[in-house]
C-alpha cells in the first residue's frame, strides 16, 4: 500500500522531504504554484515550481521505516534526485545553528534494513550522491551558512540519548545524531537515485540550544540553498 496517491508523472523528478511540518510549509512556501497533490495517513505531499523547476515537498514522518515507506514511494512515481532536510544533535564541537552535511551514517542495523537486505549483506555503505552533496554544500556556503560535513549517527531510539551515549559517538568521530537519515542513503544506493541529508543543528550534547526565533529564518535559508540544488 501507497502512502503517497500520487500517480505517476504528478510530482516531477525531483523532491526534498522533511520530517517537520513547518519545516514543509516552509520549503512550499518558496515554490511557485504549490498545492496539495496527496494526503494520507497524516503524509502530505506538495508540489510546485522552483524557477521553472518541479519540485515536490514531502513529509516522511519520524523513524527509518516511516522515511524509506515514502522514499520508495518517490521513487516508484518516478523521482531521482531527493534532498532530505532535517535536524540534528550536534556533536564534539559543533554547535547550534550550524549546519550538517553527512558525507556517510553510521547505524546499527535493524528491521528495515535486514527485510530490505534479505540475508544477501551483513553490511552496505551509507553514502551520498557525491555530485549532489557537492552542489549542495557550495549553495550552503553561498548563503553565508557555516557547513560541517562528517560522519553522523542514525539512531532508533531517541530517550536513549543519555551523555554517556554522545560522548562514545564524539569519541568515534560522529559529528552529529538524528532519527533517519541512514535509512535514505540506503534506500538511494540500493534503488539507484540520487540522495543528500542536511541537518539543521537545533541542539548539541552541551546543552547549548539554538534560539527559538532563528530556527524558522535559518531553515528558509537552508531551503532556498536546496531548492537552488536541485
Amino acid at each position: 500500500m501507497a502512502l503517497i496517491t500520487a500517480k505517476p508523472g504528478d510530482l516531477g523528478e525531483k523532491a526534498i522531504i522533511v520530517g517537520n511540518l513547518q519545516r514543509m510549509r516552509t520549503v512550499s512556501s518558496l515554490l511557485e504554484d504549490s498545492k496539495l497533490v496527496s494526503e494520507f495517513a497524516g503524509y502530505y505531499t506538495y508540489v510546485g515550481k522552483y524557477k521553472g523547476e518541479k519540485v515536490s515537498v514531502v513529509f516522511h514522518g519520524i523513524g527509518i521505516p516511516s522515511l524509506t515507506l515514502v522514499t520508495h514511494d518517490l521513487y516508484n512515481l518516478g523521482v531521482k534526485e531527493i534532498i532530505r532536510f532535517g535536524s540534528a544533535t550536534g556533536l564534539k564541537d559543533v554547535k547550534p545553528g550550524e549546519v550538517v552535511v553527512p558525507i556517510g551514517y553510521s547505524y546499527n542495523l535493524g528491521g528495515t534494513f535486514y527485510q530490505y537486505l534479505n540475508g544477501e549483506f551483513t553490511a552496505y555503505a551509507l553514502t551520498p550522491d557525491y555530485e549532489l552533496l557537492n552542489k549542495v554544500v557550495n549553495n550552503l556556503k553561498a548563503k553565508q551558512l557555516k557547513v560541517r560535513v562528517g560522519n553522523v549517527f542514525t539512531s532508533d531510539a531517541l530517550f536513549t540519548h543519555s551523555k554517556e551515549f554522545l560522548d562514545k559517538l564524539s569519541s568515534r568521530n560522529h559529528i552529529a545524531v538524528e532519527l533517519e537519515g541512514a535509512g535514505l542513503y540506503f534506500l538511494s544506493n540500493l534503488l539507484g537515485f540520487k540522495a543528500v541529508s542536511v541537518h539543521l543543528i537545533y541542539r548539541n550534547a552541551n546543552g547549548e540550544s539554538m534560539p527559538a526565533e532563528d530556527i524558522n529564518k535559518t531553515e528558509k535559508i537552508i531551503a532556498e540553498a536546496l531548492l537552488e540544488s536541485l
